[in-house]
């Protein structure tokens, strides 16, 4: 049987970061970005605060998320996890046709993935601590359109990355591990 008849033959594509992964993952670099600046700005960037226009989603979004409306330490740590995702974002990007490129993307979209699912686990076990006044307010609708909805865009498409990239990584992975006569 030959190398690319086998069925743990390698391509190029194998060895290279998807193109749409590598549009994610800029477009992710951005907003963590100008996310971060929001709240490590905070309150110069937050409601009434001279650059508050720079962020007019954002200070919408805390009207919804106290966490975002207020300085908060947990806001702030996961900000500043953001510029250092970023930066191992960057490095990826500058990787992305190369082997290296799609491991370090995976590593850091794993961290992207967790935690936002801290975020919402925080939330959750302090009993909606910092949005509770939306559904107490009865906008529920609200809540679930401002607070929930865009927030499930960084689990769902960084589960997807995940996914496609820990595939492809496990393609890689036993092709090698064939290739050296063990499993």
């Amino acid at each position: 049987m030959t190398a690319t008849a086998s069925p743990l033959a390698l391509s190029a594509r194998d060895l290279r970061m998807p193109t749409w992964v590598i549009v994610w993952l800029s477009i992710s670099a951005v907003i963590q970005t100008y996310d971060a600046c929001y709240v490590l700005l905070g309150p110069l960037s937050h409601a009434d605060g001279p650059l508050a226009g720079f962020w007019p989603g954002h200070v919408f979004y805390g009207s919804f998320d106290h966490r975002y409306a207020n300085v908060d330490s947990f806001g702030s740590a996961q900000s500043w996890a953001n510029l250092l995702e970023v930066i191992v974002i960057v490095w990826a990007l500058l990787h992305a046709k190369k082997w290296s490129g799609v491991v370090v993307g995976l590593l850091v979209t794993v961290a992207t993935f967790w935690k936002t699912v801290i975020y919402f686990l925080v939330e959750i076990s302090s009993g909606l601590e910092m949005t509770r006044q939306s559904l107490e307010r009865g906008d529920f609708v609200g809540f679930l359109m401002v607070a929930v909805l865009p927030n499930l865009f960084w689990i769902v498409f960084p589960l997807a990355v995940v996914i496609t990239l820990g595939r492809q990584v496990y393609r890689v992975g036993r092709c090698a591990a064939a290739q050296l006569g063990s499993d």
